[in-house]
């Protein structure tokens, strides 16, 4: 359990629960859906095409950029929230609307959001077709912001072709990206972190993968995009058992866990420096792993193993079972 973000506010069994909970009643209403809630994108089949669609937030990342004054790279995340999970279920993406809640008029805010999601949007090669925008005093501190982004597939990607003796690639972070920012504000207001210090490594925006994943798609098995819950979002890809071997992390990983945060929980909230993992043959691996390193660090992690669970050597040479 993730008792320390927990106590910031975030209780990721319950969320885990609602979750769940949403899927079931949701379900009722399906009559074309290919893929239905709980992987990384729900997929409709719509004539003869089947689309992907997915809905994320920034989170509580907005609340450091109002903070700074660094409001441009939390456009970029709310792209790269979403289109990172449609290539996960192996979609192509094309086309995203956002929203943006304001507390009340904030000229350089919007200007600053929409800049940034046009970055974003030109990184993953995405059209942005519209939006909406509402001021709400009452409701909203600061601001929120969220897009949803649909994807077309060609070849679904779900996991289910994962067996043991496959390889686990992980491809590097940009840093925290958009996740885990709760337990992250909770230690700069307990003055563990320095927000003065440590803003520009905190406002990095989360690395968009589309571009390369999208390269390889043909090549590999399933892919995850670890984000909140970290590494058990593996668990939706395969019930095989994980074996991980996990590189050294950047400096901030190791600056969040000296101001408190327990080396276990680490790797169940954060991503620890990889930011897509990836599942292949052994056949095709090197091939694959060629391939992405011309757009940055491609880790070997581990392999699928016959059993069940999720094992985790840390950077500490610690082993985790998550």
């Amino acid at each position: 359990m993730s008792e320390e973000y927990k106590k910031a506010g975030v209780d990721l069994e319950r969320l885990r629960n609602y979750h769940n909970a949403i899927s079931q009643i949701i379900s009722s209403t399906y009559k074309n859906t290919i893929v239905g809630a709980g992987h990384y994108s729900g997929v409709i089949k719509i004539g003869n095409l089947n689309i992907a669609m997915h809905t994320d937030s920034v989170g509580t990342k907005t609340s450091l950029a109002l903070q700074t004054g660094i409001i441009k790279p939390v456009g970029i995340d709310c792209v790269a929230m979403n289109v990172n999970d449609l290539i996960c279920v192996g979609a192509k993406p094309v086309a995203l609307v956002d929203y943006i809640a304001l507390e009340k008029p904030m000229d350089n805010v919007i200007n600053e959001i929409i800049n940034g999601i046009v970055q974003g949007a030109k990184d993953a090669d995405v059209e942005v077709i519209g939006g909406e925008t509402a001021i709400m005093p009452d409701v909203i501190r600061g601001f929120d912001l969220s897009c949803t982004a649909i994807g077309v597939v060609d070849n679904l990607k779900t996991g289910v072709d994962i067996k043991p003796g496959d390889y686990i690639l992980g491809l590097e972070s940009n840093g925290i990206h958009s996740n885990g920012y709760s337990l992250v504000r909770k230690l700069i207001e307990e003055g563990k972190i320095s927000l003065d210090e440590y803003k520009r490594e905190l406002l990095k925006p989360t690395r968009i993968y589309a571009k390369q994943v999208l390269e390889v798609m043909n090549m590999i098995k399933g892919a995850a995009h670890i984000t909140g819950g970290a590494f058990t979002k593996l668990k939706r890809l395969t019930s095989y058992k994980i074996v991980l071997n996990m590189p050294e992390p950047p400096e901030i990983f190791k600056i969040i866990e000296k101001a408190g945060v327990p080396h276990e929980e680490m790797y169940k909230v954060f991503n620890m420096g990889i930011g897509i993992v990836l599942f292949i043959s052994e056949e095709l691996m090197k091939e694959v792993k060629t391939k992405l390193e011309r757009y940055g660090t491609v880790y070997e992690l581990g392999r699928v193993y016959n059993g069940n669970g999720i094992t985790i050597k840390t950077y500490k040479n610690e082993i985790l079972r998550v």
